[in-house]
């Protein structure tokens, strides 16, 4: 069954699920340490897979309709029927995690590298949709490895038929969303805005609202219908908080502050962590950054850029000169995520470096000075001090995979962000709905310029930028990647956001990366 298939034959069960005939439950196996199995229930989020190893997959759903804690049973077959069911046990979906189900599957006998198997969670009288995943491909694997990368996603802003043209994407490894899965607030007034009335989609701050803000994203059935087909990783930006929020200083634009920041960050990250297919590691706290070997071919690094840093300089104002940009000594990672970030890119086997990256690593200029200081324009010494630790370690085929800007671009990454001189590349995803990065800067204004709209335009973009080779900032949709041992190919794909249904994906753009040789050629 090829995803196409399998996402047609969910969708006709209903929100992207495919309910199967039951397994009876035996009596003695209702009840374990006073905790009952759910006799009914029902999965409103849908499932998810995520983490995918050689060895290891973890599983994610959440059960609906109880108040406390309920068994449930998770099921493993080679079978979308189930006619077979290799692997069953018990799990848990606990009141104080909101009944979200996170299960780490691994080191069984029927987990191989690289095979396709599907998944689903049961109550004694229903059963969740059924999921599939791959495992991660054998570390000695030389074949091509697929990608889906996107970011942002404001719900009111637009509808996620993007997720549905990536659920029928038939031979991807990894769908990696780098930032802004849930905006905090309302922050456009799109084709959504009146479904659930004025307040709605609004501001949240405390752990009950943060869950619902993820229960009301993760029950649209396009982005159900995503999880349920592909593996998943992912990082957080600044929405999955609060807009702007860097490290220990509180971000901007809250409407009514109602809670401090530090708790209101860490309800956010709290809910992040039970609405994901991700573990949550002991010892190491709210730690995100993290990266994935997929065979030989590609290693994928996940890369926290909120967290660690310290606050945007020069007022974080756009299209100002700011020398303080270039102190060495402003942390943006973070020391031991940077090193981290160094050793991996200088030491990975895998033949492409893939780095899940919230904001753009090359420079975007506009006047003569970076438009934007909440990205790594902001902290160019740290820039740089990576960027010249892997050249000079002779690391090689580095490519950024970027969000955040809600705008499309495809370039060449220096020491500087800029060039002549090239060490990596930069691959910009567009959005998945929010307004484009035109429309969102309107309000800002540049000295000399007609307006921030008009300075962004494409060709304006490139006229000041040489390093980018690329831009398109009306479009939204997401990228795709293909990594061989030759090359790395990138197509960047346009969808319709306002359109409710029978969205289809349109190609704006193709690249190709020559390995050795990070340079960014238009197909």
């Amino acid at each position: 069954m090829d995803r196409r298939t399998f996402i047609a034959s969910a969708g006709a069960a209903g929100a992207g699920a495919l309910i199967l005939g039951g397994v009876p439950v035996g009596a003695g196996a209702r009840r374990r340490r006073g905790v009952f199995v759910a006799k009914t229930g029902s999965f409103p989020q849908g499932v998810g897979s995520g983490e995918p190893t050689t060895r290891g997959i973890t599983l994610w759903t959440r059960l609906g309709g109880y108040n406390l804690d309920r068994k449930l049973f998770l099921e493993v077959s080679d079978d979308p029927g189930f006619g077979k069911v290799l692997y069953r046990r018990n799990v848990i979906a606990r009141a104080s995690t909101d009944h979200t189900v996170n299960v780490h599957l691994t080191r069984q006998k029927f987990l191989k590298p690289g095979e396709q198997l599907f998944y689903r969670f049961e109550t004694r009288e229903s059963h969740s949709p059924v999921g599939r995943f791959r495992l991660a491909r054998p570390k000695d694997s030389r074949e091509p490895v697929k990608i889906a990368f996107f970011s942002c996603q404001d719900w009111q802003a637009g509808y996620y038929g993007a997720h549905r043209t990536i659920a029928e994407i038939d031979d991807l490894d990894l769908v990696l969303c780098v930032g802004d899965y849930i905006y905090e607030r309302n922050f456009y007034e799109g084709p959504r805005h009146d479904t659930l009335g004025a307040n709605g989609d609004g501001e949240v701050q405390t752990l009950e609202e943060y869950r619902a803000k993820y229960q009301l994203y993760k029950g649209d059935a396009n982005l159900q219908a995503m999880h349920a087909a592909h593996p998943f990783m992912g990082g957080i930006d600044d929405h999955e908080v609060e807009d702007n929020w860097a490290g220990d200083e509180e971000g901007e634009k809250v409407m009514d502050r109602r809670l401090p920041f530090e708790r209101r960050r860490a309800n956010g990250l709290d809910a992040w962590f039970e609405y994901m297919p991700f573990r949550r590691f002991r010892g190491l706290g709210n730690r995100t950054y993290r990266r994935f070997p997929l065979g030989r071919t590609a290693e994928v690094f996940i890369i926290d850029s909120r967290s660690h840093r310290e606050d945007q300089p020069c007022g974080d104002q756009l299209f100002v000169p700011c020398p303080e940009a270039e102190d060495p000594g402003r942390a943006f990672l973070g020391r031991e995520q940077k090193e981290w970030l160094k050793d991996g890119l200088a030491t990975s086997p895998a033949s492409w470096k893939l780095v899940g990256n919230q904001l753009m690593m090359m420079s975007l200029d506009i006047g003569g000075a970076p438009a934007n200081k909440d990205s790594w324009d902001g902290y160019g010494g740290e820039r740089r001090e990576i960027l010249e630790h892997v050249a000079e370690r002779g690391a090689q085929d580095i490519a950024f995979l970027t969000g955040d800007i809600h705008a499309f671009f495809a370039g060449e990454v220096g020491v500087d962000g800029r060039g002549p001189e090239s060490v990596a590349t930069d691959f910009v995803g567009g959005s998945i709905s929010s307004l484009g990065v035109g429309e969102t800067v309107e309000e800002a204004s540049a000295p000399g310029t007609s307006g921030p709209a008009n300075a962004l335009a494409p060709g304006t973009v490139l006229s000041n930028n040489p390093h980018i080779k690329y831009a398109e900032t009306s479009s939204r949709g997401y990228g795709l990647l293909t990594a061989t041992e030759q090359d790395l190919q990138v197509e960047l794909r346009g969808v319709d956001a306002l359109r409710e249904t029978g969205a289809e994906a349109r190609t704006l753009a193709r690249f190709r990366v020559e390995r050795g040789n990070p340079r960014v050629e238009i197909l």
